[in-house]
């Protein structure tokens, strides 16, 4: 080991490997580091000249860990966990802290809570950076491979890896045209299943929870109008005669002149914070994890905004 150099350790370079291992390619792992692949094989050189020894075998259309690459990645996941606090400051302020911090989110998220966060750190820290990426329905993957330092998602998940904090409870509404046949009354199932429905299709193959409810089992809803996300422009598309279930906090975000109406069936989710054990110990993470959970307990009360 006489030219071992420490410099191919860096804090890069070990993410790069854990990742390779993880996704068992360079091409995912580039494509994944949003890096080019000559990169990502230049790091993965360098780490097989640290530890003498390839890391990686061809197999099939992948690449399969070498017995040392399986031995030495529990501790490299403990060398990161211990070099993220190393960096991390003694004491934290939050007006002075400069940091990039990415988030994995969804469209509903993006809409109803970040906007308050965003806000918020604008007075409090306004040089922690937030980056926003995509979850649909990869984000645990996101949060395990270090792509992302937080997760919004009402997919649960119980990885050991990962910490979870239940938010809040979300239900599922009806939005109502003031001038429909069904504004201002009770909607029975039998209502529900003639109107006419404005879907949203969202991307990844996230299919609201409400559609696995058993009263819809079987049944074919009349879809009008199909959109690939719920936003203000809603009540003007839907008429006098297009209806649109969404969760209530959304809804009542986006509604204008529609009403918010209970749908005739009950069905709710779970907000969850997912984070990893990289940023478990940070002082900045856990403030900014702290001021997203009094935002979604203060700030959100269903129907006041």
């Amino acid at each position: 080991m006489e030219n071992f150099d420490s410099s191919s350790l860096s804090l890069k370079n070990l993410k790069t490997l854990k990742l390779i291992y993880e996704l068992g390619s360079i091409t995912a792992a580039a494509t994944a580091l949003q890096q080019n692949q000559p990169t990502v094989s230049y790091t993965l050189e360098q780490m097989r000249v640290a530890f003498s020894d390839p890391l990686f075998v061809r197999s099939g259309r992948g690449m399969a860990p070498t017995n040392r690459c399986h031995e030495i990645m529990p501790t490299i996941d403990e060398l990161l966990r211990g070099m993220t606090r190393l960096f991390q400051p003694t004491e934290f302020v939050p007006s002075q802290a400069d940091l990039d911090i990415s988030i994995s989110c969804n469209i509903y998220e993006l809409q109803v809570i970040m906007p308050l966060l965003v806000e918020r750190l604008r007075a409090l820290a306004p040089n922690i950076h937030l980056l926003f990426g995509q979850s649909n329905v990869n984000g645990h993957k996101q949060l395990q491979q270090g792509l992302c330092d937080i997760l919004l998602s009402p997919v649960e998940h119980d990885y050991e890896s990962l910490y979870k904090r239940s938010l809040y409870k979300e239900r599922y509404v009806c939005l109502v045209p003031s001038g429909h046949v069904l504004a201002g009354r009770p909607i029975s199932l039998e209502d529900y299943l003639n109107a006419k429905h404005i879907e949203i299709t969202y991307e990844g193959g996230w299919k609201p929870l409400y559609l696995n409810r058993p009263e819809l089992q079987g049944e074919e809803l009349n879809i009008a109008l199909r959109l690939p996300c719920a936003s203000n422009f809603i009540p003007h598309m839907a008429g006098n005669d297009l209806i649109v279930t969404l969760p209530e906090r959304l809804a009542y975000l986006i509604k204008g002149s529609m009403l918010v109406q209970d749908c005739p069936f009950e069905c709710a989710f779970t907000l969850n914070l997912y984070w990893n054990k990289l940023t478990h110990l940070s002082q900045a993470h856990q403030w900014l994890r702290q001021n997203i959970t009094s935002i979604c307990a203060e700030e959100l009360q269903v129907g006041s905004k």
